[in-house]
């Protein structure tokens, strides 16, 4: 009896471990796939800023450090995620837990890069919109090399802050299931928390100055509509075309910025509520929506090609391996 007890549990383990190599092949494949798509996407729109000289404003290069990050995304966090979960278990068990602290890290850092990105794109449209005959004068190439300079060393210190020592290490034996590199088995609750505070301060400045930006260019329609020639009295050499230009710029942004907000939000609700309570939400959830989060990077390049003609035809141009500059830049406006 004892004999057959102990080969009906050897039959559960290893059906129980089947199916999850099963989830995390899956879970591989999916975001192989995304990765992909992420990586083609986030290449053109730095490939555009390159090669086509009327994408070489300042917002181009925020919109370009934001690719950047994105395209880490595919090419270093998805592959460290897939690496960590299928040989993590195989390593030993001090090189499986650096692979996903390593893994983790990462990630950590280009989430907040992408968050003070968008911020430092934010603010970019909200000085060309509110304050447009000071807007060259603010943002200076010096200025704007500082902002995405600052912003890329304090995701990186951010995200690898743990490594100080701010991190806790959960035995899975305590009650863990499914995947072996989960966030909450290998950070402190409170440095979540922090992740979780940190990234709301720049999110609500963007709907704070999204708010604003909006306000502002319902006044400059309705100006235009009806006193044509008194705007273009109060704005100095501003025209009208200007006016248009900058407004319909802070509306792709601020759709890049919905979007960010709609794929990150369920990550942040998860995180905090596993602080609340430990081992609650279940680990392909988790990954399901850290997968979701990722989606935001592919997603980014085709509202550009969506909403900004200038993008729309260089990709086209590059698609179609019309990599000449001179090509590039004789695009019809």
């Amino acid at each position: 009896m004892d004999q057959v007890n102990g080969n009906h549990t050897q039959g559960n383990n290893e059906t129980s471990k089947t199916n999850l190599q099963l989830h995390v092949a899956l879970l591989s494949l999916s975001i192989l796939a995304l990765a992909f798509v992420t990586f083609i996407g986030n290449l053109l729109v730095i490939l555009s800023v390159a090669l086509n000289r009327r994408l070489q404003t300042v917002t181009g290069a925020f919109i370009t450090s934001l690719a950047t990050g994105d395209l880490m995304i595919a090419l270093l966090v998805v592959p460290m995620i897939i690496v960590s979960n299928t040989k993590g278990p195989e390593m030993s068990e001090d090189g499986g837990i650096k692979a996903c602290h390593f893994t983790i890290s990462l990630a950590i850092s280009l989430l907040f890069n992408s968050i003070a990105n968008l911020g430092a794109i934010s603010l970019d449209r909200y000085i060309a919109v509110m304050v447009p005959l000071r807007y060259k004068a603010l943002l200076t190439k010096r200025r704007t090399a500082t902002i995405i300079g600052f912003v890329w060393l304090f995701s990186t210190f951010f995200g690898f802050l743990p490594y100080t020592g701010w991190r806790t290490v959960y035995p899975r034996s305590k009650g863990a299931k499914g995947l072996y590199c989960q966030v909450p088995l290998n950070l402190d609750s409170t440095y979540i928390l922090t992740v979780c505070l940190i990234a709301l301060i720049p999110t609500v400045f963007m709907i704070v100055a999204y708010f604003r930006i909006f306000q502002t260019a319902r006044y400059h329609t309705s100006m235009i509509a009806n006193a044509f020639n008194s705007v273009l009295k109060n704005h100095g050499n501003l025209t009208s075309i200007d006016l248009i230009k900058e407004t319909k710029a802070a509306k792709m942004v601020s759709i890049v910025m919905g979007t960010f907000l709609i794929c990150w939000l369920p990550l942040f609700v998860i995180m905090l509520l596993e602080v609340s309570r430990k081992y609650f939400v279940n680990s392909y959830v988790y990954a399901g929506a850290v997968m979701f989060a990722t989606f935001n990077s592919a997603f980014n390049p085709f509202i550009y090609a969506a909403n900004n003609r200038e993008y729309r035809y260089t990709f086209k141009a590059l698609l179609k391996c019309k990599m000449s500059r001179n090509r590039i830049n004789a695009v019809p406006t």
